[in-house]
């Protein structure tokens, strides 16, 4: 459309109003079609479509103040997906099945800077241990958050999307379900993000919770490995169709009606990949497969 418009800046006379009538007619059906997506879009960019806008209704009610404390959980989520069927672990608090994942863990430096500028604290419903420590699981004041939000997508001394091994090596090979020999390089590409309405929750507190979603690129010979576990029973793991997963594991035809999996596991579902958004650095960024050597 840009090539266009600067041809018609040099053409005249009848030349010119052809071209110019082909223009307008073919960009009136290009916008027409891609009307939604622009539209979709553009509620992203200006916060029509996200947490920001439940934020705003929550303020406008009176429900959120500046200094009222808001539970963030910032997370990422690996979709590990063989023929019809996902691939679980399960929580080691909960012991239902979810993604492989976590998380995003910060650095020293970083825990300073959001301290000293977002008066963050640790989140005291999940005890800090050698395991949750540093992990993006805060209280923020909501009359922070907005900026928060952004010096997260900012910060450099993070885990960050160019290398999320850790929690695939801890949750595959550490937990003896893989061996990390057999299984060469890890590929994964990024997906997008899914972002949740700032809502009250179990915890007792207003909570805004981020997953970005990663999706295992897998070798032929990585999935052999995957398959060989599938006809294996183990508590370690567990391979569940997405009926399954939006289910919660809950088996209504043998009225076992207890939940088996973990309630954000749908958002790694490729059905709902229409719930996902790429920040527009991201979107150039991370548009190729990385590949990390384990």
């Amino acid at each position: 459309m840009i090539a266009m418009s600067l041809i018609l800046i040099y053409l005249d006379g009848y030349k010119k109003n052809v071209l110019a009538g082909i223009f307008t007619l073919w960009g009136g059906l290009y916008i027409k079609d891609n009307a939604n997506k622009f539209y979709s879009q553009l509620k992203v960019l200006f916060g029509q479509h996200s947490w920001k806008r439940s934020q705003r209704e929550l303020e406008v009610a009176g429900k959120l103040q500046g200094d009222t404390l808001i539970r963030i959980s910032f997370a990422y989520l690996f979709r590990i997906k063989i023929d019809d069927k996902y691939f679980l672990v399960p929580n080691s608090r909960t012991g239902k099945y979810q993604p492989v994942g976590g998380a995003y863990k910060f650095g020293k430096n970083e825990a300073k800077y959001l301290v000293s500028n977002f008066s963050a604290k640790d989140d005291n419903r999940i005890k800090v241990n050698e395991v949750t420590e540093a992990d993006y699981r805060l209280l923020v004041k909501n009359k922070n958050l907005r900026g928060f939000v952004k010096r997260f997508d900012n910060a450099l001394d993070r885990e960050n999307i160019d290398n999320l091994s850790r929690e695939f090596i801890e949750e595959i090979f550490n937990t003896d379900i893989l061996e990390r020999e057999d299984f060469g390089d890890l590929a994964y590409s990024y997906c997008g993000r899914h972002m949740s309405n700032i809502e009250k929750k179990a915890f007792g507190l207003y909570e805004l919770l981020l997953a970005d979603i990663i999706e295992i690129d897998l070798a032929h010979n990585q999935k052999e490995l995957f398959k060989r576990l599938m006809v294996v029973d183990s508590k370690k793991y567990r391979f569940a169709t997405s009926e399954e997963i939006n289910n919660f594991g809950i088996d209504y035809a043998s009225q076992n009606l207890t939940d088996t999996i973990a309630n954000h596991t749908p958002k790694i579902l490729n059905e709902n990949n229409d719930q996902l958004f790429k920040k527009i650095k991201y979107k150039y960024k991370y548009n190729s497969i990385i590949t990390i050597s384990l």
